[in-house]
């Protein structure tokens, strides 16, 4: 995927960190960018001190290498890119918590203290972490010391431990503290991210994820990496960096999306922010505003006590009707697919995945056009739009 880069950010090495924020352990070590050194019960954090455009699509490239692993044991914890919308003074936990989660302290009891660097009791909320985990965790199920796993911190006062894990790929094809240079690449082309390693032609690791929910109204949040030690340990450290970002909406979606409900209404274990109900809201001249989850078969209704038409405007938003599917084949936005969706959808002759509505006995009903019945319930995201009811 080539990108029209509306920003793009590039360290051929790390010299100089002047455009960086760091954070906790995080150091420059000549010409690497170093998040931890290889010591216990460390987390640090590097920022871009600007915000970049995450909403839509964009790419980014490194290269990394962990070094120094604990003896015996081998090393730990991990690092990840990480995506947030808190700000370029973000630190989460040591070990498992990655640098940007809260940290285990019933692991951690024994060293709780006033500490700086390496604060116990804080997370980054808002964020989602490409996380690349290289100690197994038996106490929350990690499936391997050499795993990637997208997770994700939600408001302040539901994040816990561990976070969220919406996706992750148990087995990789190759080892990521075998002291060598790897390269990773990230490519999110809304809503489908996918995590490319070293010369690999296809994804290791491909979910859909909605990163409106971790960017401000202009689809822009902060970018950078994170990471953590705990009892064991490596220096992880981060070589090269390339991140190219565009404002344009792809074909998935045709509006950018202001979500203007409460995101605490999100759904749980859903990579795609499905709201838990319904939102309509009334306003002068006939008009409402909705918020219309993608899960629910004719999920709003308006009065339209006359049967009159009505007039759909700012319509926006993600919806995966087939989440078997990736890109345009089972996510879209509120125009749909190209073509009518065929034979067992709500409507036959509009596309697949589009805002549809239908009127009568003094009422106008909204839906996402998927395939009528059970399977309604699997679908992910939402739509929000303003509709006018004609007088």
């Amino acid at each position: 995927m080539a990108l029209a880069g509306l920003s793009a950010v590039r360290f051929d090495s790390f010299a100089s960190a002047q455009r960086l924020e760091l954070l906790g352990a995080a150091k420059i070590h000549g010409r690497i960018l170093r998040l931890t050194p290889a010591k216990r019960y460390k987390t640090g954090a590097a920022w871009l001190r600007q915000k970049q455009s995450v909403r839509t699509d964009f790419e980014t490239t490194f290269q990394f290498r962990l070094t120094h692993t604990a003896w015996l044991v081998g090393g730990a914890d991990g690092f990840a890119f990480v995506v947030q919308n808190t700000g370029p003074r973000a630190l989460g936990g040591r070990g498992s918590a990655g640098g940007f989660a809260l940290e285990d302290t019933e692991s951690f009891r024994h060293r709780l203290r006033t500490d700086s660097q390496n604060p116990h009791d804080s997370a980054i909320p808002w964020s989602v972490a490409i996380f690349f985990d290289t100690w197994q965790n038996t106490n929350q199920d990690d499936p391997s010391d050499n795993y990637i796993a997208v997770r994700t911190n939600g408001r302040p006062a539901q994040m816990h431990w561990p976070a969220d894990r919406l996706a992750f790929t148990p087995h990789l094809p190759v080892k990521l503290k075998d002291h060598k240079v790897h390269t990773a690449r990230i490519v999110f082309h809304r809503p489908v991210l996918q995590v490319f390693l070293d010369d690999s032609t296809q994804p290791v690791l491909q979910t859909t994820l909605d990163l409106s929910v971790v960017a401000d109204p202009q689809g822009k949040a902060w970018i950078g990496f994170t990471a953590s030690t705990g009892w064991a340990f490596e220096n992880h450290d981060i070589l090269n960096w390339s991140f190219k970002g565009e404002q344009t909406s792809s074909d998935v979606s045709q509006v950018s999306s202001d979500i203007s409900f409460p995101m605490a209404a999100c759904l749980p274990n859903h990579n795609l922010c499905t709201p838990e109900h319904s939102f309509v809201s009334a306003a002068e001249g006939n008009t409402y505003h909705v918020v219309l989850p993608g899960n629910v078969e004719w999920g709003v209704r308006i009065p339209n006590p006359t049967n009159a038409g009505i007039m759909i405007t700012d319509a926006h938003g993600i919806v995966c009707w087939d989440l078997k599917q990736r890109g345009g084949n089972g996510c879209t936005g509120p125009s749909g697919s190209k073509g009518p969706a065929g034979p067992g959808f709500l409507n036959e002759q509009s596309p697949a995945g589009a805002l549809i509505s239908r009127t009568g006995q003094g009422a106008t009903l909204f839906s996402v056009n998927g395939r009528a019945g059970a399977g309604f319930n699997d679908n992910e995201g939402f739509y929000e739009f303003d509709v006018q009811v004609k007088e």
